[in-house]
């Protein structure tokens, strides 16, 4: 059990961690400088980098500075150098008792904070031995300086979770702490709003945890989910990053877990957001939102200590949860129900849990291992309500399952002051398993919400995803003096991919066979690769289906990619003032096909990250900083499945049968009227879209594809004002140079065939190239280098042309433009440290987000295919595509922090205000026939020239959360540490701003939909949080 003074814990703690606030307040003895991150930054540890000097300024050498760590025990000793400096490497992140003691000077012991992936600078002033006899005797002459991380050019926030989660309100996840960086938007809602950093689109963001890297490489939607109270600190880093850091284009959220140490501590924590305290979002077209109904509750169990004295810890914990969530869709007539609506109970009860063990071999080389499992199960109940919301019936459940285990081991060895190496090795695991009682029946939908629920499906698309991800990483850390102070950092960062799956359409057993003969040369019928087929009725006449659209899919299969990197950094300290963090990084990425042959090779993609700063006022209290870097993200996993797999993909359009009736279709609408599946009348279209074969990679993939990357410049300025006051100012901009994504080449092949081959003819070419029949990966916008199969050129040309044949489509001919993306933004930002009464973070961004590709996710459809989006599908999907991006704000201003009133009473406040998003509208295109194909995914409507961004707009976003803490402890005596009751309060004034809208303006050609520009989402409404903490 540890206890703790209010005096002690105030000293001893941060309102919010910035990277300005990491550093704990000191006491008068010493004067701390804000933590420093050097652009060698560590994944996991931080350093010490500190100068001894007595009153007068004078640098004291051969001082002993003596680091002892408060929690597990060990110690590090170093002697300052004839400038009196000295430099703490490889220290695990917590605490530490600074010792200082030199011949003819009084000692001197405080405490220090080191964080994670930083360098804390610290002065010490010593007293001669004759004078000053007490710790309050010693003038002060260094201060503690806010300017973050003094010697790096990485922007962003950095926070200590425990001290951030109890005093400001904000949901348990490391994308809410995310969120609170300046830069730093909620993306659309269709990617559960997981963070946008710099203009990316969300998927573009790298996860770690203890240098695990847990992003989802699949679809890059994401992370696995660490438990929030198993983490120690939280890093966001929103540009300006050291060459360790790569696979990605957005931002980086980097963790760090706690750990035990030689004292047992406990902590006990229940949570509960009672449905009876929140308020409901007005009612949208699509859903009756006043149904809903949102109830949780967490139990946490966590405890750390030693399970040998100086020398094995262990920290863990147990995070029992309980979720209910009731949405109920729009009014409709059941056939059996009645009058009312369908809905979705989803309930989930499993645990979180997690632990790590710390093993010191001796004070200089340690061993460290992580594991943490995220799986869960959530039940949906597809339930049907009357005119009031109550409960009438349900239809067929589902159960999704995901998540998985993850662990890291890492070995540290210190083997002399100016030497470090560092090696990990671990998994991360994230599966996802979609089932339903109801697979057995096939998916049956209609054109429009609001139908009737049809047939016995759970699940449209019954799944089976198995990722994992093995990590292998290496670092050297040298320290060595000429021509200025260096530190270098190179490594190895290796990663392998192993990704499965089983993805199939509802239904088992169907086996649909296209009038005229086999579907492909590979396929008869589908029940050749699958049983499962999806029904959607459409092409409405009197408000009811005259056809249906039968589709039916399979790809099943195996893929593995290979991301290897190296690295090399040196933070260069040329004089007292100014440093130069010089990086290069070199990336490679190789994505398999199925058949274990690599259809992506790209190599040798080299990063430079070059920045530099400079204290202009020379004592440490102001800076200026400046950089560029550039940053690849790899190909998707996805794109290994869905362009390199023997993916089958049909969709065919039939009639319906409305006239010959009969004891199955009393009522002559074509549709069965037990099983709800249709009665087929005329064959109208077929068309393949990928026929299961394992297709030729160089009739996928451009022979000449070169990598998407970003280019980032970022110029700053801070300086510490008065009080524990900060102000920064900074300018970042980023530009698009490539991306990867997938175009259809029809149109210029028939252009080639027409104007370029002296051995084809259009008419030729169009039997096979009809519009949608080769899609290629591909950087739009560029010429493209790509064969035609001798099987498709047989097909075309009756046999006289058999061979392959290479060829160049220029850029002209393919009629696709370059992809463009702009970020420009201006942050200003202010910080008053906690000094133990209060302390807060403002920040004000503006920002413009422009281009024609939003990146590796759509929110424009909610489409989560990196690399294969529909954004270059065919050339008349990109007119009007320029404008203001989805993740544009132009204004954002933050603000959050605390007020401890009363040693016994805190409270804490988050806000933000940020300005519309821009919406267009969405139809069909009115002169691209391939492209009016797509339906309403062109910027028209009705014809009209709609361009992104210029139609309309949401609402100004207003969000205040507030929260209210009081430590019984302080009041009354308890045993143990603390006993706090709180109260978080969510949205305090009720805001209902829009944030979502139908942004589709076309139902066809000729019918606009009348639901166009409505809105379909809302901002959270109130919501209340109750919980009780007890640590002893």
């Amino acid at each position: 059990m540890k206890t703790q003074t209010i005096r002690q814990r105030l000293l001893h703690s941060t309102m919010i961690g910035g990277t300005a606030l990491m550093a704990l307040v000191a006491a008068p003895a010493v004067g701390l400088l804000a933590p420093s991150t050097a652009m060698a930054q560590d994944l996991v540890q931080g350093a010490v980098s500190g100068t001894v000097e007595t009153q007068s300024q004078t640098p004291v050498a051969g001082a002993t500075v003596t680091l002892q760590s408060v929690s597990q025990g060990f110690t590090r000793t170093y002697t300052t150098d004839a400038s009196g400096s000295f430099r703490a490497i490889a220290l695990p992140q917590g605490r530490y008792t600074a010792t200082i003691s030199a011949p003819g000077f009084a000692s001197l012991s405080d405490t220090i904070s080191v964080g994670s992936g930083g360098t804390t600078s610290v002065v010490f002033t010593v007293g001669s031995a004759s004078g000053a006899s007490t710790v309050d005797d010693i003038v002060v002459v260094g201060v503690r300086t806010a300017v973050s991380e003094f010697d790096a050019t990485t922007t962003g926030l950095t926070v200590n979770v425990e001290e951030l989660s109890r005093n400001v309100p904000i949901a348990r996840d490391a994308g809410a702490v995310a969120l609170l960086a300046p830069g730093v938007t909620a993306s659309d809602g269709a990617f559960g709003g997981i963070p946008t950093i710099g203009g990316a689109s969300a998927g573009e963001n790298t996860y770690f945890i203890n240098g695990l890297n847990i992003t989802k490489f699949r679809d890059f939607t994401g992370s696995s989910t660490v438990p929030f109270e198993f983490y120690q600190t939280l890093e966001t880093k929103t540009g300006g990053y050291s060459s360790e850091f790569g696979r990605g284009t957005g931002g980086v959220l980097n963790g760090t877990t706690k750990s035990g140490g030689n004292e047992w501590e406990f902590g006990i924590t229940a949570y509960w957001e009672p449905d009876a305290l929140r308020s409901d979002s007005p009612d949208t077209y699509l859903a009756q939102n006043r149904f809903d109904e949102v109830e949780t509750s967490d139990i946490i169990f966590d405890f750390g200590g030693p399970i040998i004295q100086d020398r094995l810890f262990i920290f863990g914990l147990v995070n029992f949860r309980d979720r209910e969530f009731v949405n109920i869709g729009s009014p409709t007539n059941d056939p059996d129900f009645g009058a009312g609506a369908n809905g979705t109970r989803v309930t989930s009860d499993d645990p979180f849990y997690g632990a790590k063990l710390d093993y010191l071999i001796n004070d200089d080389h340690r061993v460290e291992f992580t594991y943490f499992s995220d799986e869960q199960t959530q039940e949906t109940s597809n339930i049907f309500v009357d005119a009031n919301g109550e409960y009438v019936g349900q239809f067929t459940p589902s159960t999704f399952e995901f998540g998985g285990s993850n662990w890291i081991a890492r070995y540290t060895g210190i083997w002399t002051d100016w030497l470090t190496t560092s090696i990990a090795y671990g998994v991360n695991e994230y599966n996802e398993t979609n089932t339903s009682p109801g697979d057995s029946g096939a998916l049956i939908t209609d054109q429009l919400p609001g139908f009737p629920r049809r047939g016995i499906w759970g699940v449209g698309q019954p799944s089976l995803n198995e990722d994992e991800r093995t990590v292998l990483r290496a670092d050297v850390d040298i320290y060595a003096d000429f021509f200025g102070a260096h530190h270098f950092r190179f490594g190895i960062d290796q990663e392998k991919l192993e990704s499965g799956q089983e993805l199939n359409y509802s239904g088992q057993g169907y086996n649909y066979c296209r009038p005229g003969g086999p579907i492909s040369t590979v396929v008869n019928c589908t029940g050749d690769v699958t049983g499962g087929l999806w029904y959607r009725y459409q092409t409405l006449v009197a408000g009811q289906p005259t056809r249906v659209r039968i589709r039916a899919y399979n790809n099943d299969g195996g893929w593995t990619s290979t991301q290897n990197a190296y690295y090399l950094q040196d933070s260069w300290q040329v004089t007292d003032q100014l440093t130069l963090n010089l990086g290069i990084r070199n990336e490679g990425f190789e994505n398999e096909n199925i058949a274990g042959v690599a259809f992506v090779d790209l190599q040798d993609q080299w990063a430079p990250r070059l920045g530099f700063t400079y204290d202009v006022t020379g004592d440490r209290t102001s800076k200026l900083s400046g950089f560029y870097g550039r940053y690849f993200l790899p190909v998707a996993v996805n794109t290994n499945q869905r362009l390199a797999g023997a993916e089958f993909f049909i969709q065919d359009v039939w009639t319906l049968d409305r006239t010959t009736g009969g004891p199955n279709d009393a009522n002559f609408d074509g549709i069965h009227d037990t099983t709800d599946e249709p009665i087929l009348g005329t064959f109208l279209s077929g068309t393949n879209l990928a026929d299961g074969s394992v297709r030729p990679i160089t009739t996928q993939v451009d022979k000449e594809l070169d990598p998407m990357y970003v280019d980032e410049f970022i110029l700053g300025y801070e300086q510490e004002m008065w009080d524990g006051w900060t102000l920064g100012v900074t300018g970042t901009y980023r530009e698009l140079g490539t991306a990867i994504d997938d175009v259809a080449i029809d149109a210029a092949v028939l252009d080639y065939c027409d104007n370029v081959a002296t051995d084809l003819t259009y008419t030729q070419c169009y039997s096979v190239w009809y519009g949608f029949h080769q899609y290629v990966l591909t950087n739009p916008g560029e010429d493209m280098v790509i064969t035609l199969s001798g099987a498709d050129l047989s097909r075309a040309t009756g046999g006289v042309i058999t061979s392959d044949r290479e060829i160049t489509l220029t850029a002209d001919q393919l009629n696709y433009p370059e992809p463009e993306r702009t970020y420009k933004a201006v942050e200003i930002s202010m910080e008053k440290s906690f000094d133990g009464i209060w302390g807060a973070r403002f920040s004000y961004v503006w920002s413009e987000s422009e281009g024609n590709y939003e990146g590796a996710l759509k929110s424009d459809n909610g489409q989560t295919d990196p690399g294969l989006s529909q954004d270059f599908d065919q050339p008349g999907l990109t007119d009007n595509s320029y404008g203001f991006l989805p993740n544009h704000r132009a204004h954002s201003f933050k603000a959050f922090g605390n007020w401890q009133v009363t040693p016994a009473l805190n409270i804490g406040a988050n806000l933000i205000i940020q300005s519309p998003r821009k919406f267009g509208c969405q139809g069909v295109h009115p002169t691209d026939f391939f492209a009016s194909l797509y339906g309403p995914a062109s910027w028209f409507c009705q014809g009209v020239a709609t361009p992104r961004g210029s139609v309309f707009e949401s609402d100004w976003t207003k969000n205040m959360d507030v929260t209210f803490a009081y430590n019984l402890s302080e009041v009354f005596s308890i045993p143990g540490d603390s006993l706090v009751l709180r109260a978080d309060v969510f949205n305090v004034f009720g805001f209902e701003a829009e944030t979502d809208y139908n942004e589709f303006g076309d139902l066809d050609a000729a019918t606009p939909d009348p639901n166009f520009a409505r809105p379909t989402a809302y901002q959270a409404p109130r919501g209340v949080r109750l919980s009780v903490a007890y640590r002893f």
